[in-house]
Parts: structure tokens; C-alpha cells; sequence
């Protein structure tokens, strides 16, 4: 049966209240023309290069202003609501912590991550277009989307998709939290800007031509690591180690509470950790029918299967080792860190 709803909650009916906790991604970077009380937690991408800050394109938008590329500064400089950066890209909507309500407990999501039962690897991507979604008026978003979205199951020498990180723990959220309120609000993007109008029609054209030489940049030179050794707050990590490219729990947009750091490390091409990432990314959730798809409909599920067990048959659940689950490490956070 077919959701419904404006969101694609897992349980409707049982979601009682709406929240914004998520487990994901931070692009926060501070910027001399941004917000002063904004921090860093990549260097990978200047988003401004796809902002129009001097409004050469855009006539308006919400009150927010920009998201991203160091936030708004706000008056004098703009009258527009004075923030800090929140870009983010969002994995695994939690909602709230509180059980009655829908949500899931904040121990039980840290317990489970900690645990090592859901694997990390190493945060590697690229932006891969930015878009005016369908809203009326639209939001800007800038997508991260796995290309190519089929993987290659039948060719074990081929490279991974660009940005298979996020649909591999993505899939990996989805199956082991089962609770109402879980979603994801249209994987994988970061909005930038909401209600945007533009001066014209051919404002805007040369605004997402604007957009698409930086996207072109950025893909030429491949995905990159986004947390290099910051910690919450913009400082640096003390004792960080070598991979530290992992994912955040939010409370809300502004306000991260926990970083883990990734447990699965590079290299990705060995047989047994092909073998973990392939059998994730062989399937998608469909949040109109709430229920797993084999990816892109014909999927390819045959060929993934045949290539890991050779028989499809005799092919079980595939289980981590630990071979395949390095030690994870231990980070001490500070910021607005809840223990």
C-alpha cells in the first residue's frame, strides 16, 4: 500500500509527534562572508560557489536566507535572519528520542554505533548537481547522489559508485532501526536555500549554469574526505585518527551532539569487503510503498549473488567478521556533546 503521507514516515499512524534528530552528514565551513559564530567541519567544498550572494539571479527567498557557505551574517551586511552555516545531508531522519512519540532513544541509537553494528567507512564524496525541487516556490538543493545508481554486480575488478557511502549506511540504518518515525527526507541532498524566486527566466538559467561549472570542477577532481579532525565545536580533534570522515547525530540542523568516526576502513576493494558493501547497496527503500526494492527494479540481484556466493540459493545473510569490522575508534568530542 502506498504512504500517503507528506512524509514518508515507516509507521504513520503511530508517529505521534514530528521532530528533527537525524543521523548525518555536516558541511558546515566558516567563511569570511558568512556568519561569524559558524564552524568548520570540511574543507572539501566552498558551497558559496554556488550561492548567489550579491542576488545577481535570485530576487528573493525565505526569511533564512542561505544555509550554507558559512551561513548569514545577517544586518547590516543582510537582512536576512542572522545563522550559522547548518549545511548537512541528512541519512536517517530520527525525529525525537522519545519512544511514545514515535521516535527512538537517543542510548539506543549511540549504542548501536558504538557497538560496531553499523558499519562506517570512510566519508568520501562528491556533489553531483544542484537542483530546484518541486516545491512552489522551489528550495535549492545540492544532491550527492551514487553514480552510477546501478552498481556493477557482475564485474568484481569495477570501481565503486561515487557516493556509495551514503546509500551503504543508509541501507544499514533502515534495516536494523525499526520505529515509526523513521525516514529519509529525499536522500541525499542539502537544501541551500528555500523559497527562491529568480529575477527571470534567464536569471535563472545562467544561475544553474553557474552551478554546473562548479559541480563540473568538483567532479574532475573526485570525491573528497569531508572531516579532515575537527571536532563539534570547529576545533581540532585531539588524538584524531587517520580515517575521521564519519557521521554526526543531530538534534536539530544546529545543534550536533555526537560524532562517529569510521569503524570499516579502506581499502574497499577486497573480496570480503565488496562482498559486505555490494550486498547493502543491492537494494533501495521505496518510501511510497514503504518496503525494499531490488535496486533500480530489475536490480541486477541475481548477478549481485552470483558474484558473492556463486549459487543464489545456498547465498545467506552476509555477516561482518572481524576481518571486516576494524576496531573502532574512541574520540573524545567536546562542543555541546550529551553523554
Amino acid at each position: 500500500m502506498s504512504n500517503p503521507q507528506n512524509q514518508p514516515y515507516l509507521d504513520p499512524a503511530k508517529t505521534k509527534r514530528d521532530g528533527l534528530a537525524f543521523l548525518g552528514l555536516s558541511l558546515a565551513r566558516k567563511s569570511s562572508v558568512g556568519n561569524p559564530n559558524s564552524y568548520t567541519h570540511q574543507k572539501a567544498f566552498d558551497l558559496n560557489e554556488v550561492l548567489d550572494r550579491d542576488y545577481e539571479f535570485i530576487m528573493s527567498s525565505n526569511d533564512d536566507g542561505w544555509l550554507v557557505g558559512g551561513g548569514e551574517p545577517g544586518p547590516p551586511t543582510t537582512y536576512k535572519l542572522a545563522a550559522k552555516d547548518s549545511a548537512h545531508v541528512e541519512i536517517m531522519r530520527i525525529g525525537t528520542y522519545r519512544p511514545e512519540w514515535g521516535g527512538i532513544s537517543e542510548k539506543n541509537i549511540v549504542d548501536a554505533i558504538e557497538s560496531g553494528k553499523i558499519l562506517i567507512p570512510q566519508i568520501e564524496v562528491v556533489p553531483t548537481n544542484v537542483v530546484a525541487n518541486p516545491d512552489n516556490p522551489p528550495e535549492l538543493e545540492i544532491r550527492f547522489d551514487m553514480e552510477p545508481a546501478i552498481p556493477n554486480f557482475d564485474n568484481p575488478e569495477a570501481e565503486l559508485p561515487v557516493n556509495w557511502q551514503l546509500r551503504f549506511i543508509h541501507n544499514q540504518l533502515f534495516k536494523h532501526f525499526i520505529f515509526p518515525s523513521r525516514f529519509c527526507p529525499g536522500p541525499f541532498h542539502s537544501t541551500i536555500l528555500r523559497k527562491a524566486d529568480w529575477r527571470s527566466a534567464k536569471h535563472k538559467q545562467k544561475y544553474f549554469a553557474k552551478c554546473d561549472a562548479a559541480i563540473q570542477k568538483w567532479k574532475a577532481k573526485g570525491p573528497k574526505p569531508l572531516n579532515t579532525g575537527w571536532d563539534i565545536d570547529g576545533s581540532d580533534l585531539v588524538n584524531k585518527p587517520k580515517y575521521c570522515s564519519g557521521i554526526w547525530l543531530f538534534v536539530d540542523r544546529e545543534n550536533i551532539t555526537h560524532h562517529f568516526a569510521p569503524n570499516f576502513l579502506p581499502p574497499y576493494n577486497t573480496p570480503e569487503k565488496r562482498k559486505v558493501i555490494l550486498d547493502f547497496l543491492c537494494e533501495e527503500w521505496d518510501d511510497e510503498e514503504l518496503k525494499w526494492k531490488p535496486v533500480g527494479e530489475d536490480g541486477g540481484t541475481q548477478s549481485i549473488f552470483d558474484y558473492m556466493c556463486g549459487d543464489v540459493s545456498a547465498c545467506g545473510d552476509v555477516s561482518a567478521t572481524d576481518d571486516t569490522i576494524p576496531e573502532i575508534h574512541s574520540i573524545t568530542l567536546k562542543g555541546n556533546r550529551k553523554n
